[in-house]
């Protein structure tokens, strides 16, 4: 409600510049100008059809069709009448309509004395002027800069009563502290749930959100997140949650280890970017924290949280890392297992030119590999490259030879009989060929890439990550990346790759496979119209001519609704299934309302994992949403039923804007 504040700002200055059809001094010294009069005031336009005034006691009356506009475009009222009193800065505003910034109002009598206003019979919404669904109605108000005080305030839907309170108090402008709109639901566990955020600003850099959360079976908490920019860009998140659990705990903990109970529940979460360091903190009191209080599926299955700790220095001639990561398993009942870099130092020394064409570069890093219990190590790796590239035989080809050096020690828990390498080769030949086509509007762009890889020797070493895979090498690799463009709207993307090992075996899936003919990789993405796309990411087996994965979904658009089917499919390569789910997502629009349906079939176990229905109407300043969804629990092997409602009232979300970086002023 700062519009209301603003209808009088101009009255702090003393230049008046009016133009008018007529203008004339009355004999008590007052200027009187009549028609399509404008004045020019400080910052503000103003028009109306009279207009007088009396500079001796610096009095302005403007009377029929007054309007007033600031000229940043943030505030525009009309009115039947207003008066000023310069002097005293006091005034009235008869029947004010308009708007400030994304809130528009009405009122019968505005009154102003200092920096505090009066308002009587007054609305407030941020529906626009032709959609006013949604209004608060107060019989007095009291404004000041950054609140207004209602009394008698009611809300009203479509001019009908919902709500009635003696006492509400409304933040103005963009970013102002209040209520934000809760959430409220139930589900199997519980009968009632309510989730209440409550914004507070801190400074133009800096905000934070307190959500308070009753479950009347489950734990009760609140969850406090910090935000503030320290640049440009959003660099600093904090945010730490609260639980306390009911002892004993009740049937949501059954099937769940009882180790794992904890009274005193939380999660902290913390990130700093500061460019070249980079800092985060995110971990649990229990594996089931995720699950259990949270409700959107993204936040409920996460696997891994992650703490760590990143420095990264740039220069031109090399590239100094320093990581340390601290992984938290969500999907086991206790940590110990998670394999862990503390920490992990990387030198790159970037490519040097050398004579006759030679390049060379090198890394070196250093890795502390660490789990409570399983294998365990510390890493010193030393990679020196030098690479050729030539043409041959009309061919561009690039030769690289690398010298892989791995040292491991304080080796635990490996059944590796080779802890070292102290020096393998490994050879590599890359031979690309790319093509080009234009058929009418049509452009094809392909890249295939035939490439041979040579290492004489395999170590037993220990295995952490892929630069740990040294292994006796003969193999014939291809790629095929082919993307096509009509009219330049790209329609599909094509990638293919496959290799032939002479040594006659490879690693799928972490087995040791004993075929030559390695199976076959196929990204492909299909959007030949607006209304169909498709995408799959598939491994074949051509040995056995056999599908071993598939990832793959098809959506079709039909003006206001949309269908998407996905199916994920995946065995190991001698047959064990992995995973083989179906999946659908119905979304439609019916004027202001859209619903959604969706569900995923897991055909291992002949169950839905999950079935939902949500429902959403959104209204010119408003949306009412509502969720229905039942998520199959395989540790208790039944369904969890749950129940939401949200509310944005007055698109109060929309007015917590982006943060701004405050700059200090210049010195001199």
């Amino acid at each position: 409600m700062l519009f209301l504040l603003l209808l009088f700002l101009f009255s702090y200055s003393l230049a008046l510049e009016v133009f008018s059809e007529s203008l004339e001094r009355l004999p008590d010294g007052t200027i009187k100008a009549v028609g399509n009069v404008e004045a020019y005031y400080k910052n503000y336009y103003i028009k109306a059809d009279l207009m007088t005034y009396d500079p001796e006691r610096k009095l302005v009356q403007a009377e029929g069709n007054v309007y007033i506009r600031s000229y940043d475009g943030r505030l525009e009222v009309r009115g039947e009448s207003a008066f000023l009193d310069l002097d005293k800065d006091k005034g009235y505003f008869i029947k004010a309509d308009g708007r400030f910034e994304k809130f528009y109002f009405t009122a019968e009598r505005v009154d102003k004395e200092g920096n505090s206003y009066e308002v009587r019979e007054g609305s407030i919404t941020t529906c626009p002027p032709d959609r006013k669904e949604l209004l608060v109605c107060f019989s007095k108000a009291y404004i000041s800069e950054r609140y207004a005080t209602g009394l008698g305030s009611s809300l009203r839907l479509f001019k009908i009563p919902v709500a009635y309170t003696p006492l509400v108090v409304f933040p103005v402008g963009d970013r102002r502290s209040g209520l934000l709109p809760p959430t409220i639901g139930s589900n199997s566990y519980n009968t009632f749930i309510y989730k209440q955020p409550i914004y507070w600003v801190i400074s133009p850099d800096k905000d934070a959100t307190l959500t308070l959360d009753y479950r009347d079976k489950q734990a009760k908490g609140l969850s406090l997140e910090y935000r503030q920019s320290l640049r440009k860009e959003l660099d600093l998140t904090g945010a730490f949650s609260f639980y306390r659990e009911p002892v004993p705990p009740g049937k949501w903990w059954e099937g769940r280890p009882k180790e794992t109970f904890r009274e005193n529940r939380y999660r902290l979460k913390f990130d700093l970017d500061l460019s070249e360091l980079k800092l985060g903190v995110d971990t649990l009191s229990d594996p089931y924290f995720m699950q259990d209080m949270y409700f959107t599926t993204r936040e409920r299955t996460i696997p891994y949280l992650t703490s760590y700790l990143s420095y990264k220095k740039e220069f031109d001639w090399v590239l100094f890392v320093f990581d340390a990561r601290k992984f938290y398993d969500t999907t086991s009942p206790d940590n110990k297992k998670t394999l862990q870099r503390l920490p992990e130092v990387g030198l790159y020394v970037k490519d040097i030119s050398l004579p006759y064409g030679f390049s060379f570069n090198t890394t070196f890093s250093y890795a502390n590999f660490y789990r409570e219990e399983g294998q365990k190590a510390q890493r010193l790796l030393f990679f020196p490259e030098l690479s050729l590239p030539k043409r041959l035989f009309g061919l561009n080809l690039l030769s690289t030879l690398t010298i892989e050096n791995l040292f491991y020690w304080d080796v635990k828990g490996s059944e590796a009989t080779d802890k070292s390498v102290p020096i393998s080769l490994r050879y590599r030949e890359r031979l690309p060929f790319f093509f080009t086509h234009r058929v009418g509007g049509f452009q094809l762009s392909h890249m295939l890439e035939l490439s041979y890889s040579y290492r004489p020797k395999g170590f037993n070493n220990p295995r952490f990550d892929t630069l740990d895979q040294i292994d006796k090498e003969s193999t014939l690799n291809y790629s095929f990346l082919s993307s096509g463009y009509y009219e330049g709207k790209q329609i599909y993307s094509l990638f293919i790759q496959g290799g032939y090992n002479h040594l006659g075996s490879f690693t799928y899936l972490d087995q040791v496979v004993k075929e030559k003919l390695m199976p076959v990789r196929t990204l492909f993405s299909l959007m030949p119209t607006d209304w169909f796309s498709l995408s799959a990411d598939s491994t074949y087996d051509p040995v056995h001519s056999r599908l071993l994965k598939n990832v793959g979904s098809s959506t079709f658009k039909y003006k206001q609704s949309s269908l998407t089917l996905s199916r994920t499919y995946e065995k190991s390569y001698y047959g064990q299934l992995i995973n083989d789910q179906y999946g659908a997502v119905l979304s439609t629009a019916f004027s202001k309302a859209t619903l959604n349906l969706g569900i995923i079939r897991d055909n291992r176990i002949g169950k839905d994992l999950q079935r939902r229905i949500e429902l959403l109407y959104k209204g010119a300043c408003w949306a009412f949403g509502l969720l229905l969804r039942d998520n199959y629990d395989g540790t208790r092997q039944k369904y969890i039923k749950e129940v939401f409602l949200t509310f944005n009232v007055f698109d109060l979300q929309r007015l917590t804007v982006p943060l701004k970086r405050q700059e200090a002023p210049l010195a001199f």
